[in-house]
């Protein structure tokens, strides 16, 4: 199985990159993961391989990213990063020797290979064909599903911006700002694009991390299951199970697209996994098949804290503060690269080791702990404000009750969870009875609900939290479920039958969902103009960017109509013409007063007189301004006004449906 798993994932290697990217990417991969290989295996030398590769490539990661950054923030570039971080982070390995027998981990069993081969085997049908047609050239251009891209397009602007090699990033969306972003686990690829750019292209470098990332991912739920001693057929059953099986919306949908006489092919037309926001106006939670497409910066951010939380379970001594160093420092590399993700299993870990030290009265145990882990955790929070992430323009996360988070709560619930409510209800006994230090994820469970209820960030509809707690969730669900699972099939009784059939069919209910998903996700047909459906780049607007890598400095300043765009353009040109903007509005920094305020001024550039609009234009240091359909629709005229100045705006470049205008 093995075998065929390796197979499974160059086949999903091959239809995303060409040889030259692909020797690359992994060659960097592999460096990049291996230090942490080491550290686990110098950690757990008599547990076997299953341990070391469920965690370590993650670790790697990790750490990788934090040294990575650290010396590209120290003036480093180019390739030898890859090369140089990873060799710092081996210098933990001697280190990593003297925490050998703290923490108690999966001894290998019979089984374990088969099960983590189906799983490799099902995550590459989830994500080999819609990755296989990110970036399509097709007869109308060049095509992205649109609905689900935002973090793509947004890993795509990022990358770009560190290629550039700005110590801090600059922010390509508003003058004169760094980047307000957890842009640390982007610096690798950074790395690669800024080296390898004239042979490798950005979306063959970043979908080889995607994939690369996923089998991380899998691996890692598996081997979390099996830390709380489920049988490997178990354990790979509950992590299948969560990434298929989470939401009821498609179901939904089905029935009512029966009920009305709506052609089922309708579903093309919808973002399957958001139906609990678009039809009742709850908070969308998306399944795990979506952190699995475009969001490898979130997984190694979640494992990385999760891998924290879980070693405070996990450790063989009840006093160990360094144990608790560790688990600090895995915490803070999740604050550091996935930072409201990292926020909450940090409180998670925190909630767990409360009770642990209210329940024994050993205040002097809680104190150690706590100081040891803060050491790291203050680190992380240090590195944080340091790298420019916090935007002190406004606040960012509010303390209130989320009103759409209680918005037809048990309706929505059931849409969004139904399948893993189902089987966890029934698992209830099992958790009551069975004694597996499941109280780590139960605090995981509890930070994630009052955090659902009562913390919100701003300038994101109210819905940001749902997407992390939704994650966390499902990922402590595949232990419920692996331990669920083994309880039936190891006590028969009247009620077996009628616990399988529950399991079989929640599982049924919610494949609806998953299949929509996969298939939506790969179609990159046209959908008409809503915003939420395909990204086309049509070849005029290819041929532009062409002229515009050839024929503009790298830190030119472009402007378009950031808020006719601000739908499915908003990362337009920093994405695809590799440009920043004057002033854009992206949907991914917040708090996005100022974006907002600089939107509305920098438009009438389009609308008001030749003269002024060149004002406004030069004040904002703008050097070039592009007019393309959206522009010329919105405000009639404006290509006339421009070319009254041509002194002062000359044409620089047109084509059929895109003109760039100089500002001198």
């Amino acid at each position: 199985m093995i075998v065929v798993a390796a197979l499974a994932c160059l086949a999903a290697y091959v239809a995303v990159a060409g040889p030259a990217a692909l020797a690359f990417g992994l060659l960097s991969q592999a460096i990049v993961a291996a230090p942490g290989i080491f550290i686990l295996r110098a950690i757990a030398p008599a547990q076997g391989w299953l341990p070391i590769a469920a965690f370590g490539p993650l670790v790697g990661q990790a750490l990788g990213c934090l040294v990575m950054t650290l010396l590209w923030v120290a003036g480093g570039r180019g390739p030898w990063l890859i090369i140089a971080a990873p060799l710092i982070v081996a210098g933990l390995i001697p280190l990593a020797r003297r925490l050998e027998g703290r923490w108690t981990l999966p001894a290998i069993e019979k089984g374990d290979a088969m099960a983590i081969g189906l799983l490799i085997v099902l995550t590459m049908l989830v994500v080999g064909w819609p990755f296989a047609h990110v970036g399509d050239i097709t007869g109308a251009g060049q095509s992205y599903r649109a609905y689900f891209t935002a973090d793509y397009v947004w890993r795509r602007a990022v990358v770009i911006e560190l290629a550039k090699g700005a110590p801090l990033p600059v922010n390509p969306y508003f003058t004169g700002d760094v980047l307000h972003y957890y842009w640390m686990p982007h610096v690798l690829n950074g790395v690669q694009y800024r080296f390898a750019g004239a042979w490798a292209s950005l979306d063959e470098l970043l979908l080889i991390q995607s994939i690369t990332i996923d089998v991380y991912f899998v691996t890692f739920l598996y081997g979390m299951v099996r830390l709380f001693r489920v049988k490997p057929w178990a354990a790979a059953s509950g992590v299948a199970f969560v990434i298929l099986s989470t939401s009821f919306e498609g179901l939904y949908v089905l029935f009512d697209f029966s009920s009305k006489d709506v052609p089922i092919s309708a579903v093309r037309d919808l973002n399957i996994d958001a139906i609990s926001r678009w039809y009742f106006q709850g908070i969308p939670i998306d399944g795990l098949q979506r952190l699995l497409f475009y969001q490898p910066h979130h997984i190694v951010g979640y494992c990385i804290g999760l891998i924290g939380l879980i070693a405070l379970a996990v450790r063989s001594r009840a006093v160990d503060p360094a144990a608790f160093f560790v688990s600090g420092v895995c915490l803070g590399l999740s604050i550091a690269i996935s930072s409201f993700a990292g926020l909450m299993v940090t409180s998670g870990a925190m909630l767990y080791e409360l009770a642990g030290v209210v329940r024994t009265m050993d205040w002097m145990r809680g104190i150690k702990h706590a100081v040891a882990a803060a050491i790291p955790l203050l680190a992380a929070v240090g590195i944080v404000f340091w790298l420019g992430y916090v935007d002190r323009s406004g606040s960012v996360v509010e303390v209130v009750v989320n009103r759409v988070a209680v918005h037809r709560f048990w309706w929505v619930t059931l849409l969004s969870f139904g399948p893993v409510l189902i089987v966890t209800a029934l698992a209830i006994p099992a958790l009551i009875s069975e004694r597996r230090g499941l109280s780590v994820l139960g605090a995981l469970a509890v930070t994630s609900i009052v955090f659902y209820f009562f913390v919100d960030v701003r300038d994101h509809q109210h819905v940001y939290v749902g997407w992390r707690v939704g994650h966390f969730l499902f990922m402590s669900s595949a232990v419920v479920i692996g331990v669920l699972l083994e309880r039936v099939h190891a006590r028969p009784s009247a009620w077996q039958p009628l616990q399988w059939a529950a399991i079989t069919i929640a599982l049924l209910a919610g494949l609806p969902t998953t299949i929509i998903d996969i298939y939506n996700t790969q179609d990159i047909s046209e959908h008409g103009e809503a915003p939420y459906f395909t990204l086309i780049l049509r070849p005029d607007e290819l041929q532009a960017f062409d002229w515009i890598e050839n024929n503009t400095r790298p830190d030119a300043l472009f402007q378009v109509d950031p808020i006719i765009r601000a739908a499915d353009g908003w990362a337009y040109l920093p994405a695809f013409a590799e440009r920043r903007m004057a002033i854009g509005l992206p949907i991914s920094m917040v708090p996005l007063a100022k974006y907002e305020k600089g939107s509305e001024a920098i438009n009438l550039i389009f609308d008001e007189s030749p003269l002024a609009a060149y004002e406004r234009a030069a004040r904002a240091k703008v050097n070039y301004v592009l007019i393309g359909p959206p522009e010329r629709k919105a405000h009639p005229g404006v290509e006339e006004r421009f070319s009254s100045i041509a002194n002062l705006m000359p044409l620089a470049w047109k084509n059929g449906t895109i003109s760039i205008y100089e500002v001198k």
